[in-house]
């Protein structure tokens, strides 16, 4: 794996050393910069909005997938022979937006054939209209889930409207672009795109080809197989293995040393659990790279640890 060397962005951000570009790259729509709001790091936060180009991290998994990041926004884009294939589509259209525009770039004349929702919250779907010309797969229970969040819209808009503000006052806290600066303002930056989305039409997408179990995708020169593991962090959550690459991507079912993400603990799938350990245990043995719902690389041991926790749920 390798951090991208590109023509076409001035610079691969490091969050983790808490640096911020100097280069003009790309302006924010003016609705986004006009939210800006008063705090001790206005200027440099106006100057990294103007640059968020340099803030999207791009990460060469191998010769046929690429890891794009914008703080805890992420999505990864596979090469076939039958086009490409995006792994989640973040937060937002305009940020997504930007992504596809890196992704083919990267992978010249390819166009995104299908993009597959690891789960339908919306840091994981809000971005699936970027793909307008794309089939949309995700698992079965997603597109209810989709409607029942936005059943209430004005509720939505606010929490979003909250959690904005959370992080401008989270960044009152640190040093001006120290890391932790750095990772609160594109938090901050990914809620103020998603909040963008809502004065439009259409920025809700749902999947369009779904599923109960599991789903096998050909796609001439490799396979994508998809496996429901049950309501756990979502009633959607899906495993998602890719062969040929000895890829596996887990959403947000688990993180770091294989702690479980349930937020469904009265309505535990045991069975589907179980089931989708005993997929996972098949594959594990041929599996090299693993990632998380936000980018994470994991460890095989972290996999490993997952499992063994689920066993013993």
């Amino acid at each position: 794996m390798k951090m991208v060397p590109s023509t076409w962005t001035s610079s691969i951000i490091n969050c983790s050393k808490g640096l911020l570009p100097a280069l003009l790259i790309a302006l924010l729509p003016n609705i986004i910069s006009s939210q800006e709001s008063d705090f001790p790091s206005a200027d440099a936060a106006a100057e990294a909005t103007a640059n968020i180009d340099t803030l999207i991290s791009v990460l060469e998994i191998n010769g046929n997938s690429l890891l794009v990041r914008l703080g805890s926004d992420a999505i990864t884009a596979i090469n076939t022979e039958k086009g490409l294939v995006v792994i989640d589509a973040g937060i937002s259209t305009g940020l997504s937006l930007r992504y596809k525009t890196i992704i083919e770039r990267y992978f010249p004349g390819k166009a995104v054939k299908f993009v597959i929702n690891t789960h339908a919250h919306p840091d994981h779907y809000g971005g699936n209209a970027a793909f307008s010309d794309a089939t949309v797969i995700g698992q079965e229970n997603g597109p209810g889930e989709i409607d029942s969040h936005w059943k209430d819209t004005t509720r939505v808009i606010r929490r979003i409207q909250g959690i904005i503000k959370e992080y401008e006052l989270l960044m009152q806290n640190y040093e001006e672009n120290s890391a932790d600066w750095n990772q609160a303002f594109m938090e901050k930056l990914r809620y103020q795109y998603a909040l963008e989305d809502t004065k439009g039409p259409g920025f809700i997408r749902k999947p369009s080809l779904t599923f109960a179990d599991s789903l096998r995708l050909d796609l001439e020169d490799m396979v994508i197989e998809m496996k429901h593991f049950g309501i756990c962090h979502s009633k959607s959550d899906l495993l998602i293995y890719v062969p040929e690459l000895k890829l596996l991507f887990t959403g947000d079912l688990f993180f770091k040393y294989g702690r479980p993400s349930i937020n469904y603990e009265q309505n535990r799938d045991k069975a589907q659990w179980l089931s989708a350990v005993q997929w996972i245990q098949a594959r594990t043995s041929d599996i090299e790279t693993i990632i998380g719902g936000h980018g994470e690389l994991l460890s095989k041991e972290d996999l490993t640890r997952f499992t063994q926790l689920i066993i013993e749920e």
